[in-house]
């Protein structure tokens, strides 16, 4: 046996293995889990999270077991469980987006398929540092990776490097579904359950998968796998980091970058997606570099610093004074300011950015002593209420009294709120 015929034998018995590893791990991936009653139980109340408070989700919980019930006859009788789309459109960071989000009694199905189908086969084929909508990955954890990374080839080559910046350009809409298809086909050897996950693809339409699925989000981020493969395993980076349509690469030489960018414009023609040009960019990294909305520089002594971008800081400024014209014209509540206002400051908390903190903070004081000028109703039940939560770390202004501050239980320094009278 010569060394060719020796590959061969070697390649063989790695696909040979392969095949057994996703045949065992896949052999509960039928129609009868997805139906089974337990199975949806599950589904029906994680589906809820988040929503509770609509009418439809209270409709179906008030009958939860005759609905799942429902839902496991139509699905092993092969009946029509797909109840068309609630379309409409948002605005995010002002571009448009358009939703189409399933009915309650779906988003249920959906969801047991995902859980019980879809996750368990196309988990163990993604890279570790794809790090969208997967269980405890998310974008602290793309965060901390991309950290990870930059500090790695620190170590080896200083802050001399490269970094490229990619983006697909209107994803979503532009998956075609041939390829979805057949990843769906791979799921499991159970022809019905296959069938079921077509149809979810089918229903929409001719090209592309909506923004509002479970099962699109997972068949999104699975379908640019073969390109996450070809530039970990074939292209020599020293790090890579997928989060849904945005990725980076870091390498000491800009050329080869230059060459990864024309491998990943032809993959990319493969598979029948189109980079952004405008958000597709070779850096040095010595200038730093935005990704995920959030600022990756280098210090002086290599300490890797993030910062939240310029642009989502004055997004926020902007948002805050408008937010505040609604609370004093009566159209948002008190609760709901300072709510909104908390989770921003929450998403940046553990980033360098004490001082945008400290600006943001006393902007927020002034802004709520304005609108007491504006004659607004006394709200010290309100600030009764929420200062006698000890996990409060939240902003509060005090109508009467004014600002002072209160020290919160992490050990940092205190936040504008109510004197406590």
């Amino acid at each position: 046996m010569n060394s060719d015929e020796r590959r061969a034998a070697r390649r063989k018995r790695r696909e040979e293995k392969r095949a057994r590893k996703k045949r065992e791990r896949c052999k509960n991936s039928t129609l009868d889990s997805v139906a089974d009653l337990n199975a949806l139980y599950k589904a029906q109340r994680e589906a809820a999270r988040g929503v509770a408070w609509k009418t439809s989700t209270q409709r179906y919980q008030i009958h939860w077991l005759l609905n799942i019930l429902k839902a496991k006859r139509d699905l092993l009788e092969g009946n029509e469980v797909c109840r068309g789309f609630h379309e409409f459109d948002i605005f995010e960071r002002g571009k448009r987006r358009h939703i189409s989000s399933v009915h309650f009694s779906e988003r249920v199905i959906q969801k047991s398929f995902t859980q019980n189908a879809l996750m368990p086969s196309v988990k163990p084929t993604l890279i570790y540092d794809n790090a969208a909508n997967i269980k405890d990955k998310g974008t602290a954890f793309a965060v901390m990776r991309t950290k990870k990374l930059l500090a790695d080839h620190y170590r080896k080559h200083g802050r001399e490097g490269y970094v490229l910046q990619a983006d697909f350009s209107d994803f979503f809409a532009s998956i075609p579904h041939g390829p979805v298809n057949q990843l769906i086909d791979t799921i499991s050897e159970d022809k019905r359950l296959t069938a079921l996950g077509r149809h979810f693809v089918d229903m929409q339409g001719d090209v592309g998968l909506g923004l509002g699925s479970e099962p699109n989000q997972i068949c999104a981020i699975a379908f640019p796998s073969p390109l996450d493969h070809l530039i970990c395993e074939c292209c020599g980076v020293e790090g890579y980091i997928r989060y849904m349509d945005d990725f980076i690469c870091v390498h000491t030489d800009k050329r080869a970058l230059q060459c990864i960018l024309a491998v990943v414009r032809d993959k990319c023609a493969a598979l029948g997606l189109t980079l952004n040009e405008k958000k597709t960019h070779i850096t040095k990294l010595t200038k730093g570099f935005t990704f995920l909305k959030k600022r990756f520089t280098y210090s002086e002594t290599g300490k890797v610093v993030v910062r939240p971008c310029r642009e989502s800081i004055t997004r926020e400024r902007r948002k805050l004074k408008k937010q505040a014209a609604l609370v004093a014209q009566g159209k948002m509540t008190f609760a709901q300011w300072v709510q909104s206002y908390q989770s921003w400051r929450g998403s940046i908390m553990g980033l360098a950015s004490h001082k945008t903190l400290t600006a943001m903070d006393k902007l927020f004081a002034r802004l709520s002593a304005w609108v007491e000028m504006q004659g607004d109703p006394p709200r010290h039940d309100l600030y009764n209420a929420i200062s006698q939560n000890p996990s409060f770390r939240g902003v509060f202004c005090c109508p009467k009294h004014g600002v002072s501050t209160l020290g919160g239980t992490n050990g940092r320094a205190g936040l504008p709120v109510a004197d406590a009278h």
